[in-house]
C-alpha cells in the first residue's frame, strides 16, 4: 500500500516524545522542520503537551506504549512515526478510520533481535543454562546437548526479522522452516528457509521442530494465539523462543507445558505484563531465560531508528511516499 501526502507550504512542525541527541534535532532543523522534544518517561503518567500543537504536522513517538490521546491536542496531523516496530496501543477505532499515516522501525531492529535468538537457540542447544546452575555446587558431568546442524527451526511469523534470524540459522546448518500469513508473497531474500507455508499448516510444523520462534506482531488473530492445545502440538523436548510480542502466548499454558516436561525450555523476551512482575512463575523456573525486552537493542538502535526518519521526512518535503508504512487495519 501507497501513499502520499500533502505537499507541505510552511515548515513542518515535528512533535517528538522521548529523548533524542541533539545531533538529530540539529538535522532536522537544518532539513527546514520546526521541532519540539517533549520526553515521556515510560514509567511516569502522560505528560501534557506544554507546547500548542494545533499546527503539528508529525509526531515521532513510541508506538507500542502510546495510544495517541495527544491527538486531541494536535487536529492537523498527517503522519506518526514509532520508534517500535509494535503500533498495537495505536490503533483504536477513530484512528484507524483516519487519515493520518503510520510508520514504525521495521528493519531497525531485525540484526539485533536475530542474533539474540540465535544466542538463545544456541544457549539451549549447548547446555549452557546446566553449566551455570552445576557451578555453585561444583558439579561435573556430562551434559546433553544438541547438534544443530541435524535441528529444525521454525520461525512463526516470517517478516523481516524472520528473514535475519533464517539466515543465520542456515549458516549453523539449520533447516528452516518459514509459516507466515500468506506463503504466496515471497521475495528474494526468503531464500533463506528449506520451506515457507501458511498459518494453516502450522500444526505440522510445530510437531517437527526443535526449535519454534515466535515473531508475530499483536493482532486480533495473533492474540493468545499460542495456546495449551497449540502447544501441545509442538514436537515433545523442544523449545519456544518468543521476540514478537508477549500477548501472542498464554503464559499460564506455557508454565503448565514447561512444568509437564513437554516443552524442554523457553526463552522469553516479551511479556503480557512489561515490567514482568515480580512474583511472576517464569523468575522461578530454572527452564526459564526471561531477558527483559532487550532483544531489539544494540549501541546502535538509535542511529537506525533517526535515520529512518530522516530519510523519511525527506520523502515528506517532497511529496513521495514514504517507507515502512503501516496498514492500521492489519496492525503491521
Amino acid at each position: 500500500m501507497v501513499y502520499a501526502l500533502e505537499s507541505a507550504v510552511k515548515a513542518p512542525f515535528i512533535y517528538i516524545r522521548r529523548d533524542i541527541p541533539a545531533e538529530y534535532v540539529e538535522k532536522l532543523r537544518a532539513l527546514g522542520a520546526k521541532v519540539v522534544v517533549e520526553h515521556w518517561e515510560w514509567n511516569q503518567l502522560e505528560p501534557k503537551p506544554q507546547v500548542d500543537l494545533t499546527d503539528c504536522d508529525i509526531i515521532l513517538t513510541l508506538g507500542i506504549r502510546d495510544d495517541l490521546s495527544i491527538l486531541s491536542h494536535a487536529p492537523h496531523v498527517k503522519w506518526v512515526h514509532s520508534f517500535s516496530v509494535g503500533i498495537e496501543a495505536m490503533l483504536k477505532s477513530k484512528f484507524q478510520k483516519s487519515n493520518v499515516i503510520v510508520t514504525n522501525s521495521k528493519g531497525c531492529t531485525a540484526i539485533p533481535i536475530a542474533e539474540h535468538t540465535i544466542a538463545m537457540i544456541l544457549t539451549f542447544a549447548r547446555g549452557i543454562p546446566s553449566m551455570i546452575y552445576n557451578k555453585p555446587s561444583r558439579t561435573w558431568g556430562l551434559i546433553p546437548t544438541i547438534e544443530l546442524s541435524s535441528s529444525t527451526l521454525a520461525i512463526i511469523g516470517y517478516g523481516e526479522i524472520g528473514i535475519a534470524i533464517a539466515k543465520r540459522a542456515k549458516a549453523l546448518g539449520m533447516k528452516v522452516i518459514g509459516c507466515k500469513r500468506d506463503p504466496n508473497k515471497l521475495t528474494g531474500d526468503e531464500c533463506y528457509v528449506d520451506q515457507i507455508v501458511g498459518m494453516n499448516q502450522i500444526d505440522e510444523v510445530l510437531a517437527n521442530a526443535d526449535f519454534t520462534v515466535l515473531a508475530l506482531p499483536s493482532t486480533n488473530e495473533t492474540k493468545y494465539f499460542f495456546d495449551k492445545v497449540r502447544m501441545e502440538k509442538m514436537k515433545q523436548g523442544s523449545y519456544l523462543i518468543n521476540v514478537g510480542r508477549g500477548n501472542t502466548i498464554v503464559e499460564s499454558d506455557l508454565i503448565t507445558v514447561l512444568e509437564n516436561k513437554h516443552l524442554a525450555g523457553a526463552s522469553l523476551d516479551v511479556f503480557e505484563v512489561e515490567p514482568l512482575p515480580e512474583e511472576h512463575d517464569f523468575w522461578e523456573m530454572d527452564n526459564v531465560i526471561v531477558s527483559p525486552h532487550n532483544a531489539y537493542y544494540s549501541p546502535d538502535h538509535m542511529k537506525h531508528n533517526m535515520q529512518l526518519f530522516i530519510d523519511n521526512f525527506e520523502l515528506y518535503v517532497k511529496n513521495m511516499p514514504l517507507k515502512n508504512i503501516v496498514d492500521k487495519q492489519l496492525g503491521y
